[in-house]
């Protein structure tokens, strides 16, 4: 791969990845502030979001944050119905003894 990357996280080196795959970490938001980039053949780690600024401007723009919402809407739950009060134990009878 003569366009791989490696990232490198917490003093850990990952890679080689195709740079468009580098890139799509970076838009759905894998990426940490505390990431490095660097290509194949170098020996010199970028900071990632210089890495994304130097990229050609024909590439899509950065990520922004998007509030997650559901394909579908969901039918609201069904509301709890008052307890009703605990049925109490029959109660035992008095074994009765006959006197004799």
């Amino acid at each position: 791969m003569k366009d791989a990357l490696y990232l490198s996280r917490s003093f850990v080196e990952f890679g080689p990845f195709p740079t468009a795959e580098m890139f799509s970490f970076y838009n759905r938001g894998l990426l940490a502030d505390s990431d490095y980039v660097r290509g194949a053949s170098s020996d010199d780690w970028v900071h990632v979001n210089d890495w994304v600024a130097s990229l050609p401007s024909d590439e899509p723009p950065a990520p922004q944050a998007k509030k997650a919402v559901s394909p579908t809407p969901k039918a609201a739950a069904p509301a709890k119905k008052a307890a009703a009060p605990a049925k109490k134990a029959p109660a035992k009878k008095a074994a009765t003894k006959k006197a004799k």
